[in-house]
């Protein structure tokens, strides 16, 4: 426990497909690599990742996976990886409790995100979507009522964070002019303008575009009354979470006061197995797509690279920087002549002067201690001409630490 960890040593399993690239950035670092696809149970999981450093997921489940149960059976497990933007598969503060960071990649899907939204903005206003079923189905109806362009509309977005600001710079380069809210204070980028309320901004925007995070006080975010604010003739964009209210967005097309609409996101109730039923389905000039607004081949390069960096690194040298339990701690390069301790601990008072009465009686180099919620995370570089797992030892029987290791 209190020896070196060695990059041979680290076990890696992916209970998920995942791109090669996670594989080969895997196999740089020397990890073995094992996989075990397939939905296992919460006891064929105690039993399949107990002997594993690191277990990785694709991210695409829309429940717990990783239990408590199963997290406090994994004695060896070091850190989770998870290829996508979301952390529910993970019983995130029972890991936090037990040392374990959780590593996603939140924000790679945001260039994606906002293609998709600006291809349907496009696409809603010369009716494409109804043109081309009318085509597959043997219709031809050329015919291009109240078709426009994009050119000198106002776009609206509706939560300016990663995905609305690029979703501003790409409409900007169409001549779009762009206004945003959002609750919190944003610096606008390029030539983007504040608005000072949603009302606000429904009142002027050809086009809506939802960029909001996806919480239960969210759910059904634009209701009947929200939707009949929205100007006449415009269109909504909903690429990013449960916020539409579908079957009042399907009256409001049908009598004509919304012009179109382009939904991604479905609610739970709506989808079962390999079927989904809505209100929106057979309505006019509204485009559907099954959830893949964040979904492309970049997309996931991109989340392989970042999450096999952020694991990597924390392995070899203990940095935490994006992990979502943990506080964000960038370690600095290991000098020679010193030797790197870890240790995970509980966030209360009188902790880190039990912590640096251990440390004072040796030479550290340099040490940072960060705390986010109820954890604390101590790195510290000791001389090797010192006794690293004596040090290692006397922190791990404080009664407030949860792990220590030594890099």
């Amino acid at each position: 426990m209190f020896s070196p960890f060695g990059s041979k040593e680290t076990k890696v399993l992916l209970l998920d497909p995942l791109p090669l690239e996670a594989t080969n950035a895997f196999d740089r670092a020397s990890y073995q690599v094992d996989e075990c696809f397939g939905e296992l149970s919460e006891a064929e999981l105690v039993k399949r990742i107990a002997g594993y450093n690191i277990v990785c997921l694709s991210g695409e489940r829309d429940s717990e996976y990783l239990t408590e149960e199963v997290l406090r059976s994994a004695h060896r497990l070091l850190a989770v990886g998870i290829f996508g933007p979301q952390s529910n598969q993970v019983d995130l503060k029972a890991a936090q409790l037990m040392g374990i960071p959780v590593f996603t990649a939140p924000y790679q899907f945001q260039h994606s995100v906002a293609e998709l939204t600006l291809s349907n903005i496009i696409l809603l206003s010369r009716q494409i979507g109804d043109r081309s079923r009318e085509i597959h189905t043997g219709e031809w109806n050329k015919t291009s009522n109240n078709c426009v362009e994009v050119r000198g509309k106002t776009l609206g977005i509706v939560g300016y964070g990663h995905a609305g600001s690029q979703l501003g710079i790409m409409a900007e380069a169409l001549s779009l002019r762009v206004i945003f809210y959002d609750e919190a204070s944003i610096m606008p980028i390029g030539r983007a303008e504040p608005v000072d309320s949603l009302d606000q901004l429904l009142a002027q925007s050809d086009y809506v575009a939802i960029n909001i995070s996806s919480s239960p006080e969210n759910v059904n975010f634009f209701n009947k009354e929200r939707i009949a604010k929205m100007k006449k003739g415009s269109y909504l964009v909903n690429p990013s979470s449960d916020a539409v209210d579908h079957q009042a967005l399907a009256d409001a097309i049908k009598s004509g006061h919304i012009a179109g609409a382009a939904i991604d996101v479905f609610p739970q109730s709506a989808v079962n197995g390999k079927t989904v039923t809505t209100p929106l389905q057979g309505v006019r000039n509204v485009i559907l797509t099954p959830a893949i607004a964040r979904d492309t081949i970049e997309t996931r390069r991109r989340i392989v690279a970042e999450v096999t960096e952020h694991i990597v690194r924390f392995i070899s040298e203990g940095t935490t920087t994006g992990a979502v339990n943990f506080p964000s701690v960038a370690a600095w390069p290991l000098k020679p002549g010193m030797r790197r301790i870890l240790c995970m601990h509980r966030n209360v008072r009188g902790v880190l002067r039990e912590i640096d009465y251990i440390l004072s009686a040796y030479n550290v180099g340099k040490q940072v201690l960060d705390t986010k919620d109820v954890l604390g995370y101590l790195v510290a570089d000791v001389a090797t001409d010192q006794v690293t797992t004596e040090i290692v030892s006397q922190l791990a029987m404080l009664a407030n630490t949860i792990r220590t290791r030594i890099v």
